[in-house]
């Protein structure tokens, strides 16, 4: 006990930053609660104030700020500049400009973005020259692998209050977040199942947790989560078959992933697969007068009822009934009209309404369009520049020493990228996390 108080006092402030990051990162597996209403803040967020203060602290203390602006690449720092610079300029040219006001949600919206950016330095600053931090990072966003629990006991949902009847949320309030967030140890254990380990238990141990963290995003039944995982399996396998390229690799590879993929449906409790045929079926909200009579009924029962329903035939008018098809045109021609950017105004009103003729008054659903938005054409190319070259890092270490870490964290990034493209997330601190560690990976 002596030993682990002196270690504790010899602790250098950095050190203890560090720490304190880690700290943080474990603690993003709880999200519930609501800021806007409550105002209390959630862990993650008073955590990041403290570290916030004892880096300055060690800043100014210990006379590093020219240490941490080199830690970070100049051609990064230029960019990051540039996006905060063009959201705020974008907001200066709505307010002033355009007459659009300012309300509660748009500063909470750019406060979000705010803390997005600080944990995106923070992580690049403190995993300078130092590889044990930056996988204690990626391995504290593994944490939610822990509700895999809720596959072999799905009552027990309903106990810890973490979703209903029909749905899976975990310590959050939205499906959007929750499959996001499992997409991060879903590839990393997908990724791992790949390579061949002296012990075959190890696979077999990869290949139990792949099913079980797939099952959960089913039962989630996001569809932007599900298409990124499909997309990323698929970019995963290839990956992986055409380095040392042989068709036998290229056959095995894909028919374990597909096992993989398709254990975790035969495994999601029935529920969930009923409610991702609901889902296929019936995508938009206003669609409940079709959902609520053939919920509880069987998949065969709501299949054979949808292929009744002469309104929902032929299934090519699936593109109308998705709101999201509806979004994304009218976001597109905002950001054509707005070079400039508009700030965090996403969510302004508009004149806006779904097939069924209800109001639609919402952002993007689409980061990429949220960015553009947000900041304009300066914003959306220093975004994609951060991204590309976190792309292009990782990319080269895997060509010099192609390993299951390395391969995992890529692919983390490409299903991230991908997911974020069906939600406003410049409010996924995780995100901006996983970019940080691929740009500082080496």
């Amino acid at each position: 006990m002596k030993n682990i108080i002196m270690k504790i006092k010899s602790l250098t402030l950095e050190e203890i930053n560090k720490n304190l990051v880690f700290v943080a990162l474990l603690t993003l597996i709880y999200r519930l609660g609501n800021f806007y209403n409550t105002f209390v803040p959630k862990p993650f967020e008073v955590i990041l104030v403290l570290i916030i203060m004892l880096t300055l602290a060690d800043l100014i203390i210990n006379r590093k700020f020219k240490e941490f602006f080199l830690s970070i690449d100049k051609k990064i720092w230029v960019a990051l500049f540039c996006l905060v610079f063009s959201v705020l300029f974008g907001w200066l040219m709505s307010f002033f400009v355009k007459k659009i006001p300012i309300n509660l949600n748009v500063i909470l919206e750019f406060g979000n973005f705010v803390i997005s950016i600080v944990i995106f330095v923070l992580v690049l600053f403190y995993t300078r020259n130092d590889k044990i931090y930056a996988k204690r990072y990626l391995y504290a966003l593994l944490l939610p692998v822990v509700y895999i629990v809720f596959i072999v006991f799905p009552e027990w949902v309903n106990y810890f209050h973490i979703g209903n009847k029909s749905s899976f949320a975990g310590f959050t309030m939205n499906p959007n977040i929750i499959s996001k967030i499992l997409l991060i140890p879903t590839l990393f254990f997908v990724a791992y199942s790949l390579f061949k380990f002296r012990n075959k238990w190890i696979n077999i141990f990869y290949i139990f947790i792949s099913s079980l963290l797939i099952a959960l995003l089913f039962w989630i039944s996001s569809r932007g989560g599900l298409v990124a995982l499909i997309l990323s399996l698929i970019f995963l396998w290839l990956i992986f078959s055409f380095n040392n390229f042989n068709w036998k690799k290229l056959f095995y590879s894909g028919v374990l992933v597909f096992i993989i993929f398709l254990i975790g449906f035969s495994v999601t409790p029935q529920i969930g697969k009923q409610r991702i045929i609901l889902r296929t079926l019936y995508p938009a909200g206003s669609d409940a007068s079709k959902y609520l009579p053939i919920r509880e009924k069987s998949i065969s029962d709501v299949v054979t009822a949808f292929k009744n329903d002469k309104f929902n035939n032929p299934i090519f008018i699936y593109p109308g009934r998705e709101t999201r098809f509806l979004i994304w045109p009218f976001y597109l021609r905002q950001v054509l009209i707005n070079p400039l950017g508009i700030g965090p105004h996403t969510h302004f009103s508009f004149d806006l309404m779904d097939n069924n003729g209800d109001h639609i008054n919402s952002g993007p659903h689409n980061t990429f369009l949220q960015i553009w938005l947000w900041g304009g054409l300066l914003g959306i190319f220093s975004f994609l520049f951060i991204l590309i070259n976190a792309f292009k890092n990782l990319w080269i270490k895997l060509r010099s020493d192609f390993n299951p870490k390395t391969l995992a964290l890529l692919c983390i990034l490409f299903v991230l990228s991908i997911s974020i493209m069906f939600d406003d997330s410049l409010s996924f601190f995780w995100f901006f996390i996983i970019l940080a560690l691929a740009l500082r990976y080496d």
